[in-house]
């Protein structure tokens, strides 16, 4: 895949899906999403942490930033940035990750719920709420040409290596959360409070629109023929 001259990985131009990945917390990355919308302009999901005015102004070829959205609790730390590089722009979270944001967060902006980012998606653009979600957990799908992008939050991760901490690094292995692309099961432990019928959601959807790209919050791009059949095995092994 091509990339802009500041970092972004242009994914679908056309659909104005790019990938960011940023880091956090030390050894930490993350990745923040973008989408265009009916009206030409972008929601931008997972804010990044941080980011420069030469890597925010990247995104002027594929629309301007008009929605900013927070995919969970966690991921809050680039929202007053973007605030402050995007002042027009709305920004919108689910309702379990505002009330967190809200007490871990004395820069963040006001959010709006995600009932009123709906009427600026379209038909092409989705973003969901995880079943049974402890912190506004979200995913995101956009329809492309052919299939389509998904960015899958913290459900799911393609880490390349583990974390160097020894603790950590055994947590993930416990969990089986990496390496390679897998269920993120240590994150999911703490954002859902029923895994099944929260993982079960995903698979319905992921059945009912397929992905061709899968953007993980944490880790790699999944790209390849095999990309939909990879994670419902993966979503259907975890549901049992």
């Amino acid at each position: 895949m091509k990339t802009t001259p500041h970092g972004w990985t242009i994914i679908d131009a056309d659909a104005g899906v790019l990938s960011f990945t940023y880091n956090f917390a030390g050894e930490g990355t993350s990745n923040t999403f973008t989408a265009k919308l009916p009206s030409g302009g972008l929601v931008v999901v997972s804010p990044a942490s941080k980011i420069s005015q030469e890597q925010f102004d990247d995104l002027a070829a594929y629309g301007e930033v008009e929605a900013v959205v927070a995919n969970n609790g966690f991921h809050h730390l680039g929202l007053a940035r973007w605030h402050e590089l995007a002042p027009k722009a709305r920004l919108f979270a689910a309702p379990g990750a505002v009330a967190r944001i809200a007490k871990r967060s004395k820069t963040a902006p006001t959010l709006e719920p995600l009932s009123a980012l709906e009427p600026l998606l379209g038909d092409d653009v989705a973003v969901v709420e995880v079943p049974t979600s402890k912190a506004g957990e979200t995913w995101v799908r956009v329809k492309l040409a052919k299939g389509y992008a998904w960015y899958a939050s913290d459900l799911l991760a393609n880490l390349d290596r583990l974390p160097s901490n020894f603790f950590v690094r055994m947590l993930f292995k416990l969990t089986k959360s990496g390496p390679g692309y897998r269920v993120f099961n240590l994150a999911v432990k703490l954002i859902v409070k029923d895994k099944k019928a929260g993982l079960r959601a995903m698979l319905d959807d992921v059945r009912e629109h397929p992905p061709t790209v899968m953007v993980p919050a944490h880790g790699g791009i999944v790209t390849g023929k095999a990309v939909a059949a990879d994670t419902e095995a993966l979503l259907s092994a975890a549901v049992g």
